[in-house]
């Protein structure tokens, strides 16, 4: 699964290696992917949690103090399950978004799936929206981010988006729980279904 990590969900992860040793913790718990998810400061997770005026700073004094030593941890420091429960969780984000590598916005996505863990929980203390409002804002930044000249609509479909479209089907699909294009196809045929059957109706013809 890591080979899919992107450079900067890789960064997220030896960040919060880092912040579990500086703090002298015994384990990498989903608070550190939290603080990893900031301090790589570039990627999409960063950005969305910046402009709701997330901080390294503003998490630190509500860190519990459970599960730290008298000492700096050294060596390899053991995940938690709930923080590979977060990892594999983001596999399936991706998926879902049909996106090829795990990117920092998948990392949050998964943390925001379970609401019970230390890092969620902690992020539900210093926002000020509730995790359906913060998912669409970050999927609303993934829209935005993944925008290129060269490609103004989603890949692997016969038709053409325009970015604020193909941004609201994102959003919607992942509300969904399917990848975009399963959810437009699937919408699509609904609605010539539907279409179909009204004009059935309207010539006295009954559906199939």
């Amino acid at each position: 699964m890591f080979e899919r990590f992107t450079d900067s969900a890789r960064r997220v992860l030896v960040l919060a290696t880092g912040a579990a040793r500086t703090r002298s913790c015994e384990y990498v718990g989903t608070e550190h992917i939290l603080l990893g998810l900031i301090d790589e400061n570039d990627g999409v997770a960063a950005q969305t949690l910046k402009s709701l005026a997330v901080s390294v700073d503003a998490l630190d004094y509500r860190l519990p103090a459970t599960g730290r030593s008298q000492h700096p941890q050294s060596g390899d420091i053991p995940f938690t399950p709930s923080a590979k429960k977060i990892l594999a969780q983001s596999l399936r984000e991706t998926s879902l978004l049909g996106h090829d590598h795990i990117g920092t916005e998948h990392l949050l996505l998964a943390l925001l799936t379970d609401p019970e863990s230390t890092g969620a929980r902690l992020l539900a203390e210093t926002i000020s929206v509730d995790f359906t409002q913060l998912r669409q804002q970050t999927l609303w930044q993934v829209a935005e981010h993944r925008r290129t000249p060269e490609a103004t609509g989603p890949k692997h479909l016969t038709i053409s988006l325009n970015e604020a479209e193909h941004a609201l089907c994102t959003v919607a699909a992942a509300e969904a729980g399917e990848p975009i294009e399963v959810w437009i196809r699937n919408t699509i045929l609904t609605a010539a279904r539907t279409r179909r059957d009204a004009l059935g109706k309207d010539n006295g013809t009954p559906p199939e």
